[in-house]
């Protein structure tokens, strides 16, 4: 029967190692002898040929004495021929005493030797054998023929050297007879190999004969062959396996059997679950799209009620500051301030909200700007300082930054600022006494970017270890009980470890109740060509009266820095005692004033001493809750009145800036009013449309543009807003996005048909707070957008800045486009046909959102070639498409990865992401040609 290939193989290997096992030490043990032989053999040749050399070379020495003594001619050439009749002698030479050569025989001698030992020397070469000897004369009777030279003989010793004898033994004749003995001896090992080749080529086939009928029975019983195997016959030795093999061959034809029978069974149950699991992914799926429909909703229901919860809070406060400038009553202002504060803990909770969602959503993105850190911090501490300290609750708030940090950073200071006031208003809250402390140092640093490391040190009531993994779920609080004590939505850590981990840092929390917490984060920030404005030194003495350890060390150090000097005074007896004894050498006096009548008192009397006994101004230190404006009386005769934490550049101004009139000093107080007054002067007598359903936001606005001589008309719909455009001309508009029958954005895209107002500046009073929404907003035609609740300097300063921009709306467009998208180049590319270039631009920018997952991914794992076959595919459809910003970045991307793999790839990527994200942000804004062509 024919076996396949495959079941052949294990076969051959057995019969190969059987064969080999059998030949192998019979050829080991034949070439041992063989070689033996050899050797023994060519042993006994060489050792013949020298010994018989040897034996002649002293033979014709012996001899040829009296034929040199006598010079006999005829008797050297006889022993010469003697000894070259040896058929492997091939020539003979005799040399006297003076090494002459006086008689040879035989051919030329293969070399001369110079070398004539006094005894015999033999030395053998490849292919001849070279024996010299000496021949010594030995003189034991003299005769008497000899008489007559008996005084000759007298002088001469019994031994005298007279000679040499040289011979050669050719080597020709034992090399053939080495050969042939070679010959012989391989064959005849040869022979015997083959022999033994294939008497163990027979026995390995008829050892592996069962073994390969048995494979094959089995190779059978693999396929199901069972009949097959049945009728295979082995020799009677196996005759107990061949039973054994048809036992199994029996058994399992019958497993088989009842194998096919269960799996019928089997498929008929599969086919019934595929039907139901049919009918459950359709459930499935019905369940997907209702969950996705639902989301969709509740982001657009975050969005709306956003917008509904906005619109009267922006009244609210807006309301609220216009009755703060006029309210002078102590009890009404308190409850004026407590509406406003209530507001902003609302906008606060709304905002929360909404970051969460657009988190869950991720489309939460990071803008990039310059922005000085240590003015952030500042302001963070300040406003947490206004809102959250009380006269029970009086606790240091301190910044410390490391001497080597700058103070300029390219990042999103919305979010670092969001992300310090959540944990530093989290310590606040939790801290009764002591201080809140928040470190600032460099984790690491390359030149274009900087890892910094923030740690927010408190006193507070500290954390249980069991409890901290509750910190950063949403929705959770530690417990119900601070729950109820300190409020909050459970967002706030949240969604500052989201932010964190968005700028490629971590944040960690360690507590102790006995001590208190410490949150430490790292974020990336980009370095900032800006540089920080070098203090010169002032070179004065202060004297200083802080009732705080921590914050006199706080400011002694600050001091110190900027040139200072300063004494600490730990009462105001000390401090008058110092004034009375060196009011001379003291250029001015810091003193902190507690938010009570007592402190008020005695802050009064010791400026009123100090400017009149020694003309010495006295800088006062505000302790929350406190304001500047609760201290009338005291501005009237202080140099300056600063708002603790003490905002380092304020103190420096105040310090350069010292004055002790009785004048106010409104410079460092308000600095703002000035400006104010300034952006009055340069809006004044515009003409300004301004469009909302609200009638409520409507008198807001024209009560805060009114008075200082700003022509405002009010329109309730879009509609309403064509029309008074039609017929009147307005230089700016103001225009909410949300109102029945024709939104804002609709109203805008009218409003760009009119000629006269294509490039009038249209801003959106809107409370939409989505990236995706403020995308569209731009992308309408208007210029930009200010969030409710809107603040009334913002909106002045908005007015002024769009009254000075002379640049066309389409001019601003193109700037921000310059760079990311080339119009031209993608109409070119095909010819003109606006409809091919938008459909291969959609394509593209359909795909990127699920592209940029991709190439994160590839990177988390580190995953070059799929990495690489993402970006040249992004590369390749960039290049069709005018997006010229992504082809620059990804032709970089995709070189580097080529070049260097993951080295160093980071700060590529990063670039590449943030290419394609800005190209997204700005999709909206193309301004393709309409309308479009109908034909391709």
């Amino acid at each position: 029967m024919k076996k396949l290939p495959f079941s052949n193989l294990p076969t051959l290997r057995l019969s190969s190692k059987i064969f080999w096992a059998l030949f192998a030490p019979v050829f080991i043990v034949s070439l041992l002898t063989g070689t033996l032989l050899l050797s023994t053999r060519f042993n006994d040749l060489n050792r013949n040929l020298y010994e018989r050399t040897s034996h002649i070379t002293e033979q014709v020495a012996t001899t040829s004495e009296y034929a040199i003594v006598f010079s006999d001619q005829n008797m050297m050439y006889r022993i010469l021929q003697n000894a070259l009749n040896n058929q492997d002698i091939s020539s003979v030479q005799l040399f006297n005493s003076e090494q002459k050569l006086i008689a040879e025989l035989g051919k030329a001698p293969e070399a001369s030797s110079t070398n004539f030992p006094e005894n015999t020397f033999i030395k053998q070469y490849d292919n001849y054998i070279e024996s010299i000897s000496a021949i010594h004369y030995t003189n034991n009777t003299l005769d008497g023929a000899f008489n007559t030279q008996s005084d000759l003989f007298n002088t001469v010793d019994q031994r005298s050297l007279i000679g040499w004898v040289k011979i050669e033994a050719n080597k020709s004749a034992i090399q053939i007879e080495k050969y042939q003995y070679a010959c012989l001896v391989i064959f005849i090992l040869l022979f015997f190999n083959i022999l033994v080749i294939l008497g163990a080529f027979h026995l390995s086939k008829t050892l592996t004969l069962p073994i390969n009928r048995l494979s094959s029975a089995l190779n059978k019983l693999v396929k199901g062959q069972f009949s097959g195997a049945k009728l295979m016959k082995l020799p009677p030795e196996y005759a107990a396996l061949q039973k054994d093999l048809l036992d199994l061959s029996e058994r399992l034809e019958h497993h088989n059997e009842e194998l096919i029978a269960g799996i019928e069974q089997s498929t008929e149950d599969i086919r019934r679950s595929m039907d139901s699991m049919e009918e459950k992914s359709a459930q499935l799926h019905i369940a997907n799209r209702e969950a996705m429909e639902s989301n969709r909703l509740k982001s657009q229901f975050l969005a709306n009620i956003s917008h509904e919860v906005r619109t009267p809070l922006n009244a609210i406060l807006g309301y609220t500051k216009t009755l703060q400038k006029d309210i002078t009553d102590t009890q009404q202002r308190l409850y004026v301030d407590t509406i406003e504060q209530s507001t902003n803990s609302l906008l606060t909770i709304i905002g929360d909200i909404l970051d969460f969602s657009k988190i869950e959503a991720g489309k939460l993105n990071l803008e990039s700007n310059h922005f000085n850190l240590k003015t952030l911090l500042d302001d963070v501490y300040q406003i947490l300082s206004i809102n959250l300290l009380t006269k029970e609750k009086q606790i240091d708030l301190v910044p410390e930054f490391s001497q080597d940090v700058p103070e300029w950073f390219v990042g999103d200071s919305t979010r670092v600022r969001q992300i310090l006031t959540n944990l530093i208003g989290n310590a606040i809250k939790f801290t009764h006494q002591g201080s809140v402390r928040t470190k600032v140092s460099i984790a690491s640093q390359t030149p274009q970017e900087i890892t910094l490391s923030f740690q927010i040190i408190d006193t507070g009531i500290g954390i249980a270890e069991h409890k901290i993994n509750r910190l950063f779920k949403p929705f959770s609080q530690v417990d119900t009980s601070t729950t109820r004590q300190f409020g909050g939505t459970g967002l706030g850590l949240v969604i500052t470890k989201k932010l964190v981990e968005q700028m490629n840092g971590k944040i960690e929390v360690s507590s102790d109740p006995s001590i208190g917490s410490t949150f430490r984060f790292t974020i990336n920030l980009k370095t900032s060509p800006k540089l920080g404005n070098d203090k010169s030194a002032l070179n004065r003495h202060t004297v200083l009266l802080e009732p705080s350890a921590t914050y006199k060390s706080y400011l002694t150090s600050y001091l110190q820095s900027i040139g200072v000097s300063c004494t600490a005074c730990s009462d105001l007896e000390q401090m008058v005692s110092l004034l009375n004894k060196q009011h001379e050498t003291i250029d001015a006096i810091l003193l902190s004033v507690m938010p009570d009548e007592q402190s008020v008192a005695e802050a009064r009397e010791l400026i009123t001493y100090s400017a009149k006994q020694f003309s010495i101004p006295c800088i006062l230190m505000i302790q929350p809750p406190g304001q500047i404006a609760h201290y009338p009386d005291l501005k009237e005769i202080c140099s300056d009145i600063l708002l603790k934490p003490i905002s380092h550049d304020r103190l420096y101004s105040a310090l350069q800036h010292l004055s002790n009139n009785n004048t106010p000093t409104t410079t460092s107080i308000s600095p703002q009013q000035p400006q104010i007054n300034v952006l009055q002067e340069r809006i004044r007598g515009l003409k300004i449309l301004a469009v909302d359903d609200s009638p409520i936001n409507l008198q807001l606005l024209k009560h805060w543009l009114v008075p200082i001589g700003i022509d405002v008309s009010l329109a309730y719909s879009g509609r309403q807003a064509i029309d008074m455009a039609i017929s009147e001309s307005f230089d700016q508009i103001f225009m909410d996005i949300q109102m029945p029958e024709m939104d804002g954005m609709e109203t805008t895209r009218q409003l760009r048909q009119i000629e006269s107002y294509k490039n009038t500046p249209i801003i959106a009073l809107t409370a939409h707070a989505l990236g995706s929404e403020q995308q569209q907003i731009l992308a309408s035609g208007m210029n930009a957008y200010l969030t409710k609740p809107i603040n009334e300097e913002l909106l002045l300063s908005t007015i002024e800045t769009w009254h000075s921009n002379t640049k066309s709306f389409q001019d601003q467009v193109d700037d921000k486009l310059a760079g990311i998208f080339d119009l031209e180049k993608a109409l070119e590319i095909v010819d003109g046909k606006t409809i091919i270039a938008k459909e291969m631009f959609d394509m593209l920018a359909d795909s990127l959102d699920a592209e940029k997952k991709l190439i994160q991914h590839h990177l988390e794992n580190q995953d070059t070639e799929k990495l690489i076959e993402v970006v040249h595919r992004i590369h390749g459809a960039s290049k069709y498409t005018g997006t010229i910003n992504i082809a620059r970045h990804a032709g970089f991307l995709e070189t580097h990865l080529k070049e260097l793999g993951l080295e160093d790839v980071s700060g590529v990527a990063e670039d590449f992401v943030e290419a394609i994200e800005e190209l997204l942000n700005h999709r909206q804004l193309i301004p393709w040609p309409q309308p479009l062509d109908s034909t391709i």
